[in-house]
């Protein structure tokens, strides 16, 4: 079920996250690209436009409800997380830039459900041309073009305007289907 998000504010992104930052507490928001429950601990890598973020789901510092709540988190599903950023104590992944801490989580809500989609939404993933194009609107944009499409957006009227160039607000109801 979808929670609100009254109340809560995103303190940073997820890559935003530094080493200065651990021990403090922090607030992220994004969507679920993968997670692993062992039993005891889940673990969620929480994406966003800039990047992702382990986070840690333990009984004692969630809580029960929460952590219930968090063998619920499926992938695509929207977050929002607060809890204290910590060292890993496991693994440490190199390619990342926030792959030497983790966010040790004290409060989840869950605010936005997604039904699993056919293929991951990742870069570079081999899939079938056909299911692909089936499900194109899945296809994000890769995070090399994403940054280029808002100077993309105010470049274009501010050339087409010279040339007589009329933008048109419509009124929502004006645009009824026909």
């Amino acid at each position: 079920m979808a929670e609100s998000m009254m109340g809560l504010k995103r303190t940073c992104r997820c890559a935003e996250v530094t080493e200065e930052m651990i021990g403090s507490t922090v607030t992220l928001m994004g969507w679920t690209q993968k997670r692993r429950n062992l039993g005891s601990l889940i673990f969620v890598d929480l994406r966003d436009r800039s990047g992702l973020m382990q986070i840690l789901f333990d009984e004692t510092s969630v809580g029960s409800d929460g952590f219930a709540k968090a063998a619920t988190i499926r992938n695509e599903y929207v977050l929002a997380v607060t809890g204290v950023v910590q060292k890993r104590g496991g693994a440490v992944n190199e390619k990342l830039k926030t792959g030497t801490m983790e966010l040790m989580a004290t409060q989840l809500r869950i605010l936005s459900e997604s039904e699993t989609p056919p293929f991951p939404v990742e870069e570079n993933v081999q899939t079938k041309e056909e299911l692909r194009l089936k499900n194109r609107t899945l296809r994000l944009p890769c995070s090399e073009r994403a940054p280029l499409r808002e100077p993309a957006i105010t470049w274009y009227p501010a050339v087409s305007i010279p040339e007589s160039f009329s933008r048109f607000r419509s009124h929502p109801s004006c645009t009824s289907s026909f």
